[in-house]
């Protein structure tokens, strides 16, 4: 796998209003793979820190990674807690653009 891996999450709107929380890496044929996921009450640090620690757990390897995603404050709360500086953060090019038209 290479070292890099997006996470996110997303709304479950059926019979239970919860979150799904995901992280997908890509494999050595250039396939997208769900590495791991989670579903939780919402998006807040407390379940963003329980899923990467979970993360960090099952894949030891994430250690050192690139994580890409929207930059959401409560992920980078909880990334700084269960990675510390080990890991690099990315934010992806369409959240990048809302970021810079709110410094202009």
């Amino acid at each position: 796998m290479r070292k890099f891996m997006a996470v996110d999450g997303t709304f479950l709107k059926a019979n239970f209003v919860q979150t799904l929380l995901f992280a997908v890496g890509i494999d050595a044929n250039s396939k997208n793979l769900i590495l791991v996921w989670g579903i939780v009450e919402s998006k807040n640090t407390d379940s963003w820190s329980w899923f990467l620690s979970r993360l960090k757990a099952a894949i030891p390897e994430s250690v050192g990674m690139t994580l890409i995603s929207d930059h959401d404050k409560r992920l980078l709360n909880a990334q700084e807690v269960v990675y510390g500086s080990t890991i690099t953060s990315l934010v992806c090019c369409y959240h990048l653009k809302g970021i810079k038209s709110k410094l202009i």
